[in-house]
């Protein structure tokens, strides 16, 4: 009876072992298999590809550009990973396409991002859907930043901005003034299965839907969707 315990042990051990080999092997192969195919997107939309070092093109001694990636998005957990980098430049701006993945509390969270640069200061935001916790919370703490004037923007988003800069100033304010009336409309009027995250600081707008990475062949249509939003709130903002 034991051997044959033992016997059906080892086969599910060997399984076991056989299915972990697999997937380790597989892992890297789509990877590099990915970054071939985006590697081929970068060349098709006029891109530089910078792999997943921002410093491998340029001057070393320059700061990386992903020190410019100062929101929400990239202050959060731990195991920060910048992938597939590729920059260039769309509607006016300074452009990057990446991967960016990162660990929170628990598993794994990984996006396509859009990057786009300025040359104006942006106050430190983070707008993204809102949902069933969203609405419990802002009732109970009263966080999130409304807007009496376009309700249907306050009950789609939640629009946050830290409560005070390092000067001392009221950072609210300087979210509040950015939305202006006329990008509040243009908001609340994005489709709403898009889910759009929208984060800004200093010179940087962010966007990216949570968790989605993006198929080689879907690359164009996020740069066109990502860059028209961008150019329009940056001609919108306050």
């Amino acid at each position: 009876m034991i051997d044959i315990l033992l016997h059906h042990f080892r086969e599910v051990w060997i399984f076991f072992a056989l299915g972990m080999g697999g997937f380790l092997v597989a892992r890297p192969i789509r990877a590099r298999k990915r970054t071939k195919a985006l590697t081929t997107v970068a060349q098709e939309i006029g891109f530089t590809v910078r792999g997943d070092d921002w410093l491998k093109v340029g001057n070393r001694n320059q700061q990386p550009e992903a020190n410019q990636m100062g929101t929400a998005l990239f202050l959060d957990g731990t195991d920060r990973r910048f992938n597939n980098i590729m920059t260039g430049t769309a509607v006016g701006c300074k452009a990057s396409l990446f991967d960016y993945s990162y660990s929170p509390l628990k598993g794994r969270i990984a996006q396509t991002v859009a990057a786009y640069s300025q040359e104006r200061c942006l106050p430190f935001f983070q707008l993204r859907p809102k949902n069933s916790l969203d609405r419990a919370a802002d009732a109970l703490f009263h966080q999130d930043i409304d807007f009496n004037s376009h309700p249907e923007f306050s009950r789609r988003y939640v629009l946050w901005g830290p409560p005070a800069n390092r000067r001392g100033g009221a950072e609210e304010d300087n979210v509040r003034a950015l939305f202006s009336p006329a990008l509040l409309t243009f908001l609340q009027e994005l489709p709403r299965n898009d889910k759009w995250h929208i984060e800004g600081s200093d010179s940087t707008l962010v966007l990216y839907r949570q968790g989605a990475i993006l198929r080689a062949d879907k690359y164009r249509s996020f740069l066109d969707e990502t860059s028209s939003i961008a150019r329009t709130f940056f001609n919108l903002c306050g």
